[in-house]
């Protein structure tokens, strides 16, 4: 704690707010008046209580937490750069300084924490607004400035400044009391003796404090100044100053006539040296003339002498000396006010040239953006003029390729026939892509209903042009296109300026949807559900038996199984499949294999695990997906887990609660037969899973007449 104190008495602390030209006068102030003292920059930092928001100001405690501690960061990093621009005046007048900040939203309040907590004992202060000054200004103005000088602890000397002058000093005593002291006041506020011409020291009550000064050491003057609480003590004919114990605080006083002995006169002497050490070199020769007279008399019940100035006269000689010294110091004080008009002068026209260069720049870059808006506005128009050519010669093209399509009796979509459209016909067949005719939206894109030459088709638009989709799409024009299978979708034709394919359309949707009943369609009944798993393994079976490429589906799901006006399988979404060659490591002819492929593709519940774990992809790969696909038309329950629970029923031979109740009363053993064929379709182990074209379909052919309608028996089987 001594330490402490040590260190505050060595350190002048200088308040100042946020304004660093308005507060830049009471720093210069300190530094002048500093002995070569540590400077501390003591500032309290008070957070807006109103932010900036929508083009106007809001409570900050009905903002976003975060947008009021963003706007409370920025305005910390403000004060800091003025701050250090504090900190540089310091430098840059050789003086030591460092920073003390606090942060409150009293700062009068924190002021007077901060005297406290860190024993402050010498603290220069504003005591008001710049505005607010004047050369008769006596006292503080400031509210902040009147609550630390009442509030501060009394160990604390404390000097208030405005615009460069010390207005105010709060000095402490050797009892510890506060000794509020004013400013020196000029000659020009003396009075004057009217019927002589001769000036009159002004007459002032002592402070209640027997150590009250006129001015403090670390307080300056001008020459031409006297103190407010100059006084003169008169006894008879003899002038001498008086010290009563105070080396800064000056009394006049006589000797009488009886006592101006030598002893006495010495110490007349003594102190008027004094005196003429302190005072300005016109006021001790204004003492120390011998044609200055003056008579004083009476005293109070206490002994305290009051002081009554009679007659004073002065030589013309000194008052000549006095008038001539005013008058140097009013041209001294217009030398000073001009050159503060010139530095003010040359400051705003600094300010000027750059404002006018900011705006130059401003109006510049408004004409560049005028400029550059212009451009934009022609090039939209341009633009639109393009579009409205382009459709124009669209439409031409698209009627001579219809009267072309007339005139050579063009083959109809319902031929056998792979077609290219233009983007022109998509979009009329879809009434430009509205929305009322989207039937689908799948990981390859979006799927519309539409009317293509007289007949309805389904039209998918792919969804990103990247490498991804448009190889996709490359694969399902090159498969569909050469194959033939009454259960596998009939790709009619493809846009490749849009990569959009055009497939027939089947009115009742996906397997998916029918066994959710989507859109309250009515369930699908045992039959119809047994009929679509031997038309999805016939189909299999062909693309798994054709040479000398097999195919792969890869992506076998509900979704991807669509059904016709009848409730007749069609397989679809050939954008992931795979063509496979022999294995010639195998013994088996009939199995195939692929290349590892490091990012399996396809929806996880009917992905092969063993796919997953090494991906190596084969025709077992396709079984495992169609045997979660059976479980799914016995139970009609999500593929997650379903191979776990439809054993668990068998081997507690309650199979019947699970069956799907909504298709109908289950014959039980052709449930439980298509149970367990669906259960090792689905084992995780590839090697013990069925061949589709021999095991299932042995298995699935002989429930052809539960159907009642007949099925495509695929070759060799």
């Amino acid at each position: 704690m001594a330490n402490r104190h040590e260190s505050s008495e060595e350190t002048i602390y200088v308040a100042v707010g946020k304004d660093a030209k308005e507060c830049k006068s009471i720093l210069l102030w300190a530094l002048e008046n500093s002995g070569g003292k540590r400077i501390c920059i003591l500032h309290v930092h008070q957070p807006a209580q109103y932010i900036p928001f929508m083009g106007g100001k809001a409570p900050a405690s009905s903002l976003k937490e975060s947008i009021v501690r963003e706007y409370h960061e920025t305005e910390r990093q403000k004060m800091h750069e003025i701050m250090d621009e504090y900190l540089l005046i310091c430098r840059q007048k050789g003086a030591p300084a460092h920073k003390l900040i606090a942060e409150t939203g009293c700062v009068e309040k924190e002021i007077v924490q901060l005297v406290s907590r860190n024993g402050i004992r010498k603290l220069v202060m504003g005591a008001a607004a710049e505005k607010h000054y004047g050369r008769k200004m006596m006292d503080l103005k400031s509210n902040k400035a009147k609550y630390v000088r009442q509030h501060a602890p009394v160990s604390c000397h404390i000097q208030f400044i405005c615009k460069g002058h010390l207005i105010f000093t709060r000095e402490i005593t050797e009892t510890g009391q506060s000794n509020y002291l004013r400013s020196s006041r000029s000659v020009a506020q003396l009075g004057f003796n009217r019927d002589t011409d001769i000036p009159i020291p002004e007459v002032t009550e002592e402070l209640s404090s027997p150590k009250s000064s006129f001015f403090t050491p670390e307080e300056s003057f001008d020459q031409w100044d006297l103190p407010r609480s100059f006084k003169l003590r008169v006894v008879d004919e003899t002038l001498t100053p008086w010290n009563e114990g105070n080396e800064n605080g000056l009394e006049f006083s006589t000797l009488s006539s009886a006592s101006a002995s030598a002893s006495g006169y010495s110490r007349s002497s003594s102190s008027m040296d004094v005196a003429s050490s302190l005072l300005p070199p016109i006021i001790p020769s204004l003492i120390s003339s011998p044609t200055l007279m003056s008579t004083c008399s009476s005293s109070s019940s206490s002994g305290a002498h009051s002081v009554v100035v009679e007659e004073v006269s002065l030589d013309n000689t000194l008052y000549e000396q006095l008038r001539q010294a005013m008058a140097e110091a009013d041209k001294e004080a217009l030398k000073r006010r001009k050159a503060e008009r010139d530095m003010i002068a040359a400051i705003r026209w600094k300010e000027k040239e750059e404002f006018e260069k900011v705006k130059n720049q401003r109006d510049q870059l408004m004409e560049e953006l005028r400029i550059s808006q212009e451009r934009e506005t022609s090039l939209k128009c341009r633009i639109a003029e393009l579009h409205i050519e382009r459709d124009d010669a669209l439409k031409e093209a698209q009627w001579l390729r219809r009267k072309q399509g007339e005139a050579s009796g063009r083959h109809r979509l319902s031929d056998d026939q792979f077609f290219e459209f233009s983007l022109i016909e998509i979009e009329e067949a879809t009434l430009w892509f509205d929305e009322s005719l989207k039937i689908g939206e799948g990981g390859y894109g979006n799927i519309y209903k539409g009317l293509l030459r007289q007949t309805k088709v389904a039209i998918k638009m792919l969804k990103s042009h990247d490498s991804q989709g448009t190889s996709q799409f490359q694969m399902e024009v090159d498969v569909l296109s050469q194959l033939r299978h009454p259960n596998l979708v009939k790709l009619i034709g493809s846009c490749p300026e849009v990569f959009a394919l055009i497939y027939e359309y089947l009115p009742n949707g996906s397997l998916e949807d029918r066994l959710s009943m989507r859109d309250n369609t009515p369930p699908l009944s045992w039959q119809t559900r047994i009929g679509i798993a031997i038309e999805l393994c016939s189909v299999l079976v062909y693309l798994h038996s054709i040479k000398p490429h097999s195919i792969v589906h890869g992506d076998l799901k509900p979704s991807n199984i669509l059904l016709d006006a009848n409730f007749v399988c069609k397989l679809s979404d050939f954008g992931i499949c795979r063509m496979l060659l022999p294995d010639a490591s195998s013994s088996n002819n009939t199995t195939t294999t692929l290349f590892h492929i490091t990012v399996p593709k396809g929806s996880f519940a009917f992905i092969d695990p063993e796919f997953l774990e090494t991906g190596v992809l084969t025709l077992k790969s396709d079984v495992y997906s169609f045997g979660i696909i059976l479980l799914q038309l016995l139970t009609g329950r999500q593929p997650f887990w379903i191979s776990n629970e439809v054993k668990n029923a068998l081997d507690a031979r309650n199979l019947k609660t699970l069956l799907d109740p909504s298709a109908g009363d289950w014959p039980i053993a052709l449930a439980q037969n298509l149970a367990k064929l669906a259960l090792r379709c689905c084992d995780r182990n590839r090697e013990n899973r069925p061949d589709l074209g021999s095991d299932v379909w042995k298995v699935l052919e002989p429930m052809r007449a539960s159907r009642g309608s007949p099925i495509f028996i695929p070759a060799g089987s």
